[in-house]
């Protein structure tokens, strides 16, 4: 029987990216906005962009700002595969690797992996909360050949 890869755990429990947004929320804000530029909680929710609009410095954000997230157009579902991957394989996983997993462009993925190894240090907090969720991720390795 074959093993079901990363990816299709993560779509069965994050189907659409506002699953992906929510969680995200929960963890950087435990679902309590804040705006990440002047760090206030007076903010409107623009509720169709998944984002909000902060009434104090008047600039309009969503929850991926200042993430490993920000300014990405690969699904969030993908990114929560790849943190899973690399967490789990993180000596022995390459760029051509993830790429062949995640189904995406080996540069992007050797982009992806820059990214978490960064987010490591720099995002310290959001990216320990969602590795120690071990409930999402499906602890597994990977056969690298």
């Amino acid at each position: 029987m074959k093993e079901l890869s990363p990816i299709t755990d993560i779509y069965k429990k994050f189907p659409a990216k506002g699953d992906c947004i929510r969680y995200i929320e929960k963890i950087r804000w435990s679902n309590k906005p804040a705006c990440p530029h002047c760090h206030s909680h007076r903010v409107s929710p623009m509720k169709r962009e998944f984002r909000y609009h902060c009434n104090s410095c008047n600039v309009s954000f969503s929850v991926t700002v200042k993430t490993l997230f920000h300014n990405t157009r690969i699904p969030l579902q993908k990114w929560f595969a790849a943190i899973d991957l690399f967490i789990q394989n993180e000596k022995i996983l390459s760029s051509r690797k993830l790429a062949e997993v995640l189904d995406i462009n080996k540069d992007t993925a050797w982009t992806m992996i820059g990214r978490i190894r960064e987010a490591k240090s720099e995002y310290g907090y959001l990216f320990a909360k969602i590795v120690e969720t071990g409930e999402i991720f499906i602890k597994r390795k990977i056969r690298v050949e």
